[in-house]
């Protein structure tokens, strides 16, 4: 299966310059190849609502505010997709660590998620979701548990 995944904001998120994402795909073979993302923003800037702050398969360095220079919408590149060994029942969890949401309660309230995977529609998802197991391993570093929603 090719995966990708994406946080994103809830309401407008202001981030300031040093924020940064680090997001990557698990099993119980280790780290899938490929899937870790870097997302570092160099300057104070706000994503909107239903944009993307950070994506799994690759690095988004965001040094440009593209809606003050009418050049675009600020959010982060789509993830890349990569390919990963899951079969019915395997664990998949998903790692994140950032400095902008340091509670599983502020990554709650202020991001949901979406799943992409090869020839199918996105499906995106709240941290709260009864189907999913987010924990909190310290401030700012969390996994959740998506096994359920790639049946």
């Amino acid at each position: 299966m090719k995966l990708g995944l994406e946080l994103l904001a809830r309401q407008p998120t202001p981030l300031k310059l040093g924020t940064f994402f680090e997001t990557w795909i698990t099993t119980p073979f280790g780290t899938v190849k490929r899937s870790l993302g870097r997302d570092e923003y160099h300057l104070s800037l706000t994503i909107g609502s239903g944009r993307r702050l950070a994506a799994t398969g690759r690095t988004h360095l965001c040094q440009v505010d593209l809606e003050e220079a009418d050049l675009g919408t600020n959010q982060a590149r789509p993830p890349l997709l990569t390919t990963a060994e899951i079969t019915h029942g395997t664990p998949v969890i998903w790692g994140i660590r950032t400095n902008r949401f340091l509670s599983l309660q502020a990554l709650t309230d202020g991001a949901e998620a979406r799943i992409c995977r090869e020839g199918a529609e996105p499906l995106r998802f709240a941290f709260d979701d009864r189907l999913l197991v987010a924990e909190e391993l310290a401030p700012g570093r969390y996994t959740v548990d998506i096994s359920a929603l790639l049946l």
